[in-house]
C-alpha cells in the first residue's frame, strides 16, 4: 500500500512539473511579456496568419495579431514585447516556416551605417511600415515551369528523339551501344592501346641506359 502510495505522489509530481514547464512557462494562459503594438503594410502575405512568429534578427520577439485587407494592402498589426532600435535601411519580411508549411514575419532592424560608410537615421515611428513577402518556393517553381514550358517540351521532346535514334541504331552513339561490330573493333582498340603502353614500359630501361651513355659522350 505505501509502495502505491509513493508511485502516485512522484506520478503528480511528474505531471505538475511538466504542466509547470508547458503552460506557465510558455506563457500560453499565465503571460509573462509585455507587448506593445507595430503595424506593417504589405502587398501580399502569402498567407499569414493570427498568431503567427515574429522574429528580430532570428530571435523570437512577437506574434501576428491581426491580418486585415485595406484599399488592396495587406495591413498587418504585430505584438511585440522584445525592444529594439528600427533604422532607415530596415527590412520587414513575411518568410516560409518551413519549405511545405508556415509563415513568420522577419524583421531586420537595420544598422545606423553601410558598409559603404552611408548613415542612416532613426525611425520611431511603429506604424504604417513597409513590408514585402518571400514567395513560396512551389509557388516559384510553377511560375518558372509555366514561364518555360515552351522551352521544356523542346527539351523533353529532343530527347525522346535522341533516345529513339539510340534505341534504332542510327547515329554513332547508336551503333556503339546497338551494333556487336562496333563493340568488336572497340575492343580490339582498347587492347592495341594496352599493348602499345606495355611495348613503352618495356623499352623505358633501354631508352634510359641510351640517354644515359649519350649523355656521358
Amino acid at each position: 500500500m505505501k509502495q502505491e502510495i509513493a508511485v502516485g505522489i512522484i506520478v503528480i509530481l511528474a505531471l505538475t512539473v511538466l504542466g509547470y514547464f508547458t503552460i506557465i512557462m510558455s506563457g500560453e494562459i499565465f503571460e509573462t511579456h509585455t507587448y506593445y503594438p507595430m503595424t506593417v503594410v504589405f502587398s501580399d502575405v502569402e498567407g499569414l496568419s493570427k498568431d503567427d512568429k515574429v522574429r528580430v534578427n532570428g530571435v523570437l520577439s512577437g506574434y501576428v495579431d491581426t491580418v486585415d485587407l485595406i484599399d488592396n494592402n495587406v495591413v498587418v498589426k504585430l505584438r511585440l514585447y522584445n525592444h529594439f532600435t528600427l533604422y532607415e535601411n530596415y527590412e520587414i519580411m513575411v518568410r516560409n516556416e518551413t519549405a511545405l508549411a508556415g509563415k513568420y514575419v522577419s524583421i531586420n532592424p537595420g544598422a545606423p551605417m553601410d558598409e559603404n560608410g552611408r548613415q542612416y537615421a532613426v525611425i520611431t515611428t511603429r506604424d504604417n511600415l513597409v513590408g514585402t513577402s518571400v514567395p513560396d518556393p512551389f509557388t516559384l517553381l510553377s511560375r518558372l515551369i509555366a514561364d518555360n514550358r515552351g522551352n521544356v517540351n523542346a527539351t523533353v521532346k529532343n530527347l525522346r528523339d535522341i533516345t529513339d535514334k539510340i534505341n534504332s541504331g542510327k547515329g554513332t552513339l547508336g551503333k556503339i551501344i546497338n551494333e556487336d561490330t562496333v563493340h568488336g573493333q572497340a575492343t580490339d582498340l582498347i587492347k592495341q592501346l594496352q599493348d602499345t603502353i606495355e611495348d613503352t614500359r618495356e623499352q623505358a630501361p633501354i631508352t634510359s641506359f641510351l640517354r644515359a651513355a649519350l649523355t656521358a659522350f
